[in-house]
C-alpha cells in the first residue's frame, strides 16, 4: 500500500517528527565540532528555534494548499529547473544521511554490543530491515515509529531523571562558557543545528495527514520533545563528568548509562536495554530518510519500480559503513553545513516562496 489517501492522525505526525531526527543527535551528545561542548546545551536550545519556524511554514503550507504535494506545487510555481535542482539535491543529501546513519549504527554495535560479530552480518541485517520497510511503504514505517515512540520517550525520561538525581551530578559544571574562539563557536553551532535536520522529511509526509488535524501543534510537540531531550542529556553528561572527562569519551551517553545504573537487580543492565532501543531508533530514522529519498526519486523517475531503486541504492549503505573510515568529530563540518542547507535554509526559502505565491494568486483573483 503506497498511501494514496490522507489517513494519518496528529499522533502519527508527532511520532514521525520525533523519530526523524532523534537518533544521531543523542548518540554523540554533547559532542560538537572541535570538541567545544561546554555551551552545548545552550546552543541546542537556541538552534532549535529556526526549525520551529520551518514547522510553522509547513503547517501554513498545509493550511493554504491542503493535501497537495509540496514538490508538485513547487514545480508549478517555480518551474522545472528549480524543481529538478532542489529535488535532486534533497535526494543526494537524504541518501548520504542514510549512509551516515548506517555507519554510525555499525560503529555503535561494534564498539558496545557485538564486538566479535563480523560487520557484514550486522550491516546486512540492518539494510535488509529498512529495505523491507520502505518497500511496503509509508504506512508500515509510520506504524513502526508510532509503536515505539512512547516507550522510547519513557526510557529516556527515566534515564534523565536518574541522571539528575544521581549523587555524581554537580551543577558547578553546567554554566555555559562563551569565551571561545568565534570560528569554533560557529562551527559547533552548525553541528548542533544539524542535529534537527531530519524534519525536512515532513515536506513529503505532510500531504498524507488528515485535513482537520492540528499539524503545527503535533510537529512542534515532536520537535520540542527532541530539543528537551537533547538539552537535558547534555546537562546530565556535563553535570556528571565535567568538560575535561566528557571530551575524551567515545559516547558520553552510553558511558553515562553504564555509570549511573544499579549494580544489582532488575535494572542491572539498563545499558543493554538503552542500546537495544537505540538500535531501533537508528532503524526508524533510516527508514524515514530512505523512504524520503525514494519518494523523491519516484517523482523524477515515475516508471521505475521501487524495488529496482532499493536494489540500486542499498549497496551504497554497505560500502560506506564497511569501508569508509569512521570520523568521530574531525571532518564533520562539511557534512553538517550540507545538512543545514538541505534541511533548513533551502526548504524555508522555497516554503516562503510558494506561500507568497498563493497569496499573490488569491489577491489577483479577488
Amino acid at each position: 500500500m503506497r498511501n494514496s489517501i490522507q489517513q494519518f492522525r496528529g499522533f502519527d505526525l508527532f511520532a514521525f517528527t520525533f523519530s526523524s531526527t532523534i537518533t544521531l543527535g543523542v548518540a554523540f551528545l554533547p559532542y560538537v565540532a572541535d570538541g567545544e561542548i561546554r555551551s552545548a546545551w545552550l546552543k541546542l536550545l537556541l538552534t532549535s528555534i529556526p526549525y520551529f519556524f520551518q514547522l510553522w511554514l509547513i503547517s501554513k503550507f498545509f493550511q493554504l494548499y491542503g493535501n497537495n504535494d509540496f514538490f508538485k506545487v513547487l514545480r508549478k510555481h517555480a518551474g522545472n529547473f528549480i524543481y529538478f535542482i532542489f529535488v535532486s539535491y534533497l535526494i543526494v543529501s537524504s541518501i548520504i544521511s542514510t549512509m551516515k546513519v548506517t555507519q554510525d549504527l555499525a560503529f555503535l554495535v561494534r564498539t558496545f554490543m557485538l564486538k566479535t560479530t563480523p560487520a557484514i552480518l550486522t550491516i546486512s541485517a540492518f539494510i535488509l530491515l529498512i529495505s523491507i520497510a520502505v518497500h511496503y511503504g509509508l504506512l508500515t514505517i509510520v506504524r513502526f515509529v508510532s509503536f515505539f515512540v512512547i516507550a522510547e520517550i519513557a526510557l529516556l525520561v527515566t534515564f534523565l531523571a536518574w541522571g539528575f538525581l544521581s549523587e555524581y551530578f554537580n551543577w558547578i559544571f553546567i554554566p555555559p562558557i562563551m569565551n571561545v574562539d568565534p570560528a569554533v563557536f560557529m562551527k559547533s553551532s552548525m553541528s548542533d543545528a544539524a542535529r534537527y535536520g531530519g524534519v525536512v522529511t515532513l515536506l513529503g509526509f505532510i500531504q498524507y495527514v488528515k485535513r482537520d488535524e492540528k499539524t503545527f501543534r503535533a510537529m512542534s510537540a515532536g520537535l520540542f520533545c527532541v530539543m528537551l531531550i537533547y538539552v537535558s542529556l547534555s546537562l546530565v553528561v556535563l553535570g556528571v563528568f565535567g568538560y575535561e572527562e566528557a571530551i575524551h569519551l567515545i559516547s558520553p551517553i552510553i558511558t553515562l548509562v553504564q555509570s549511573i545504573t544499579p549494580s544489582t537487580g532488575l535494572l542491572e543492565r539498563l545499558d543493554v536495554l538503552f542500546l537495544g532501543f537505540w538500535v531501533i531508533s537508528f532503524i526508524k530514522v533510516s527508514c524515514i530518510l530512505f523512504w524520503f529519498s525514494l519518494y523523491l526519486l519516484e517523482q523524477l523517475m515515475p516508471k521505475v519500480k521501487r524495488g529496482y531503486l532499493i536494489v540500486c541504492i542499498t549497496p551504497l549503505f554497505y560500502v560506506y559503513a564497511n569501508w569508509v573510515p569512521f570520523q568521530f568529530m574531525e571532518g564533520w563540518q562539511v557534512y553538517n553545513v550540507n545538512v543545514l542547507v538541505a534541511s533548513l535554509i533551502a526548504p524555508c526559502l522555497l516554503l516562503l516562496f510558494v506561500i507568497l505565491k498563493h497569496r499573490t494568486s488569491r489577491e489577483m483573483v479577488s
